[in-house]
């Protein structure tokens, strides 16, 4: 099986078809599936063969929007749950015992959804803070570009910042990287005495990554162009290996990310990959907004986090 870099949202589904063709093909459980956009990301991607839903939530709505919406779900598990908690505690009780191997939202709030993954009945907690990745597919970059944290975390604090680049390297392992190569945002590349976060950053997050792994590059203070703009390496960098080639980009806050991805998606039209990361199995996570090209790639995402996983013996036995 592959090996390589994977650079492109094609790959990343590709890259799900040769997990599955290898007999390890994963099941992913949808909480409250009463969604007809991700009903037919599940039915099609269930058709290309690389992963086996089960749907979890209202029967009755499940098969009238499948019908309504000339979507596929014959030969797809339905298990009727009509109350929206009730679905989502099933759903997370099926990955818990492993009978899925990872979960995707449907149409519930999210709070919901990770309140019930982080319940301690169900033993699915891992080792850091739960945080979002987005990984882009951009028109113009040479190849994927995972923005954290634009889901979970508001604010972070160099501690959580730690957890976050965490994180995002275990995504990065599983679309097989190496170097991993990380940036720090920043609004200049220079640090201003009222930066105290930058300093942070520089002072305590940095030596901390570089001694704790191996295989990653990590820098800051680099504002968005610079982290995938080499235009800028001669003018300020010196030619430091994240510039312009960047594979994570590590915001400052939730909305810092958030526009970031938001803009590239809706006016560069930037395929979106979108995952939380940070417990025992992850959890496909994307907005009511996404296409249904996104969410199959989303998808995609989750089976090779979850692949990585087993493969890896990441959590041992749950």
């Amino acid at each position: 099986m592959n090996k390589e870099p994977l650079q492109s949202s094609s790959q990343l589904i590709e890259q799900a078809i040769a997990i599955a063709q290898a007999g390890r093909k994963k099941k992913i459980v949808v909480a409250a599936a009463q969604d007809a956009d991700v009903l037919d990301a599940v039915s099609q991607a269930k058709a290309d063969n690389y992963v086996d839903p089960i749907l979890v939530g209202d029967k009755t709505k499940i098969i009238m929007l499948a019908q309504e919406n000339n979507i596929d779900i014959t030969d797809i598990e339905i298990v009727d749950k009509t109350d929206v908690s009730e679905a989502a505690h099933t759903a997370i009780r099926l990955a818990a015992d492993g009978d899925a191997d990872a979960v995707m939202k449907g149409f519930l709030p999210t709070s919901a959804l990770l309140k019930t993954l982080l319940d301690n009945k169900y033993n699915l907690k891992g080792q850091f803070i739960l945080s979002h990745c987005a990984v882009l597919d951009i028109p113009g970059y040479h190849k994927l570009l995972n923005l954290t944290d634009g889901g979970m975390v508001v604010q972070p604090d160099v501690e959580q910042k730690k957890d976050i680049i965490e994180n995002a390297i275990l995504v990065s392992k599983a679309l097989s990287l190496s170097p991993i190569k990380i940036a720090v945002s920043a609004p200049y590349n220079i640090v201003y005495d009222n930066q105290q976060h930058v300093r942070d950053d520089i002072e305590k997050l940095l030596p901390y990554i570089s001694e704790k792994q191996n295989d990653v590059v990590i820098q800051a203070p680099i504002p968005f162009d610079s982290a995938v703009s080499k235009k800028t390496e001669t003018k300020t960098y010196n030619k430091q290996e994240v510039i312009g080639d960047a594979d994570i980009f590590v915001s400052n806050s939730i909305e810092e990310c958030n526009i970031i991805a938001k803009t590239l998606i809706h006016f560069a039209q930037a395929v979106f990959a979108g995952v939380i990361v940070g417990a025992k199995v992850p959890v496909s996570l994307v907005s009511r907004s996404d296409t249904v090209q996104n969410k199959k790639t989303s998808i995609a995402l989750a089976v090779l986090i979850a692949d990585y996983y087993q493969q890896q013996n990441i959590w041992g036995d749950r």
